[in-house]
């Protein structure tokens, strides 16, 4: 049974740490994008990690929830964990030769999971509506430099208004019907009335003169 010779192997193995180990920087300040994001208010009910799993690029299966999950607790080993279960990038460790149900020799390759790093990237950037250049840009800076952090606040800010602060004067606030009618306290009929109003017409609210 011919083998991939061992030292071969070894140095694809070392190959496939590295590429691991690679990864672990970009990953950190994929963190730092979902636990700021996560900092910072929503339009919806939704939760983040349900609109990050229902992004798609590029038409392909997107990454599961658990990856941003994984993300926003700021834990690399479960990010890494969480990415690897659900790549489908393959790097080929070695390989042998073996006998089928035949009796026929075939080459079986031994297969280790990557992750997929660049495919997390480009999720990101799309649900956060930032270009994936600028995500890529950061990850290449890497979590300890100093314009790192700053950038992912910079980019949030422009985006999304920071959870439990009010909108800045001029900002655009946008809230369902139902959303006004309980922030105003409003008894069942005046919120039916306010939702009639809404329906019929775009209602503007202004500040006193």
């Amino acid at each position: 049974m011919a083998r991939t010779p061992k030292g071969a192997t070894d140095q694809r193995l070392v190959e496939y740490e590295a590429a691991v180990d690679a990864a672990r920087g970009p990953m950190a300040v994929l963190q730092l994008l979902a636990q700021g994001r996560e900092a910072r208010s929503r339009t919806s009910d939704e939760p983040l990690e349900v609109a990050f799993a229902a992004t798609t690029v590029d038409g392909a299966d997107p990454l599961p929830a658990a990856v941003w999950v994984a993300l926003r607790h700021g834990d690399l080993d479960a990010s890494a964990t969480a990415l690897l279960g659900a790549s489908r990038t393959e790097f080929v460790v070695g390989e042998h030769e073996e006998l089928d149900s035949t009796y026929r020799l075939r080459t079986v390759e031994e297969r280790r999971v990557l992750p997929d790093i660049g495919v997390l990237q480009l999720q990101m950037a799309a649900v956060l509506d930032i270009p994936w250049d600028v995500v890529t840009m950061l990850c290449e800076w890497g979590p300890d430099d100093p314009r790192t952090q700053h950038e992912v606040d910079a980019l949030l800010d422009a985006r999304f208004e920071v959870a439990g602060e009010l909108p800045a004067r001029g900002s655009r606030l946008q809230m369902s019907a139902d959303e006004l009618a309980a922030l105003l306290q409003l008894t069942p009929d005046q919120g039916k009335l306010l939702n009639t109003l809404v329906r019929q017409a775009d209602v503007t609210i202004t500040c006193a003169s």
